[in-house]
């Protein structure tokens, strides 16, 4: 029997996702700068890592890409779910980190 995925291989979709969001990142600071002149930052390094994506997913297992999607996720709402939940960012990342460490331990 054949393992059929509505949306493709797992680790296909993760990277496409990554390259997706990573190209939007940085074609946005691009304009950014060219608006601006403001420093180029942390640019070089998100042009390299698209760049160099491919061979970082030929050298990691998917389960490693995921959890580091879901930190960057974690990471990114927390001041947001801290606001909704009346509850402070430090009590809101303890309790992410929780979750993230059953993550691990899948």
């Amino acid at each position: 029997m054949t393992v059929r995925y509505y949306w493709g291989r797992p680790k296909d979709v993760i990277r496409w996702y990554l390259r997706g969001t990573l190209y939007l990142s940085a074609q946005s600071r691009q304009r950014y700068i060219e608006k601006t002149g403001a420093d180029p930052g942390n640019l070089p390094r998100l042009l390299k890592l698209l760049k160099e994506l491919d061979e970082l997913f030929e050298t990691v297992d998917t389960d490693s890409i995921a959890l580091m999607c879901l930190r960057y996720v974690e990471l990114l709402s927390i001041p947001d779910t801290a606001e909704l939940t009346g509850l402070s960012n430090s009590q809101t990342s303890t309790r992410t980190a929780k979750v993230m460490k059953k993550l691990r331990k899948l």
